[in-house]
């Protein structure tokens, strides 16, 4: 496949608006494009002074049509390029066949030669009104891959020693790390990343930043946008090709309102200035969103604040919303724990154990609250 120097000027209609990120360094919503370059807005290299660490993140959402058929050319390609159009490493998606191909530039050639890395199948098949999600995590220099509907587009490792110290003695121990692409050109030399479509696909959201993110689909409805990131976050830390740490999360309030957002998210994903990982920020019960998106005032490193002391009761605490969810689980847990009580006298210690899954906050309904009760 040939590759072509990518305009930079793109003709499309685009609103830079509040989507549905978290801490994201950018936002747009796209009007169903086919195409959308994002230039970033500073030099990816300069780590020290700037980023404070690489973990970039662009993320593309986008929708297939209803007239959408195999056979139609409906292609995903995704690159990331350097000012002078050099390509760094990008992916095509084929709806013909659902498959995926990767392209690097070949490491020795001059002029450069794009060659193939790395194909594969799709998980998940292109398919009419459907919809697609497209990461691309920038990890390292040369450690970089996309993820598609949660599936990477990216395999292979390599195994390296590593010197640890148990009892005061130095040994060597094998480990996995994930593999260089060994492209000429390195994620330090980038200026921008290109996403374009053909066929019967079209974008509608861009997100760039080290945050969370979803679909506006899901917006308004925390357990799956809790699901939908898990779904997306690395297994293990140190090998796997996701989007995140699993330390990272979304509360969301317990049962019966895990569609609710908690008024004060405790492990936010840092963005590019503090010193540690966490934010904690005061966030809308309905939307998941800052508060009045305003980040200076409302979130807040927790590295020297641990408890995170924000006044988030005062500002995003809706008791309109949590009051008549306290009275209805409290009404259900009455009616309950009479059945229980029932249950334990014919059925003694396994009564008690339904007693105490159920004070567990597990119902056939609800969905793991992750420590969070009423």
């Amino acid at each position: 496949m040939q590759h072509h120097p990518v305009e930079r000027l793109v003709i499309l209609l685009l609103v830079v608006a509040t989507g549905q990120g978290l801490l994201c360094e950018e936002e747009a919503q796209l009007d169903n494009v086919t195409s959308h370059v994002y230039t970033i807005p500073h030099d990816p290299s300069d780590i020290d002074e700037y980023w404070r660490t690489r973990q970039f993140n662009f993320i593309t959402f986008g929708a297939f049509s209803e007239d959408f058929t195999e056979g139609d050319g409906t292609t995903i390609t995704a690159g990331y390029y350097t000012a002078d159009n050099h390509l760094i490493y990008s992916t095509t998606v084929f709806c013909d066949n659902n498959t995926y191909t990767s392209y690097i530039t070949e490491k020795k050639s001059n002029p450069d030669v794009i060659v193939e890395y790395q194909k594969g199948t799709l998980e998940t098949p292109c398919e009419a009104e459907g919809t697609f999600d497209l990461w691309f995590k920038v990890e390292q220099p040369q450690i970089m891959w996309f993820v598609y509907n949660a599936q990477p587009l990216q395999y292979g490792f390599r195994n390296v020693t590593k010197n640890i110290k148990t009892s005061g003695r130095g040994e060597v121990a094998p480990t996995k790390r994930l593999t260089p692409i060994n492209s000429k050109w390195d994620g330090d030399e980038a200026a921008y990343f290109n996403i374009k479509t053909t066929g019967s696909v079209v974008l509608d959201q861009f997100d760039f930043g080290k945050c969370f993110t979803w679909p506006r689909k899901l917006g308004n409805n925390c357990t799956l946008v809790s699901q939908w990131l898990e779904r997306r976050m690395k297994a293990h830390a140190s090998i796997s090709r996701g989007t995140f740490l699993p330390e990272y999360e979304i509360l969301c309030l317990p049962y019966p309102g895990n569609q609710y957002y908690y008024w004060k998210q405790r492990k936010v994903h840092a963005q590019r200035t503090p010193d540690n990982k966490f934010w904690c920020c005061c966030t809308n019960m309905t939307t998941g969103r800052v508060y009045n998106e305003d980040t200076e005032n409302y979130c807040k490193d927790t590295k020297d604040d641990s408890e995170c002391t924000l006044p988030c009761t005062s500002v995003t605490y809706d008791k309109e919303i949590v009051q008549p969810l306290v009275d209805l689980y409290y009404g259900k847990r009455e009616v309950l724990e009479l059945e229980m009580k029932k249950r334990f006298e014919v059925d003694g210690l396994e009564g008690m154990r339904e007693k105490d899954k159920f004070a567990g906050n597990t119902t056939e309904e609800s969905i793991e609250d992750k420590g969070q009760h009423w």
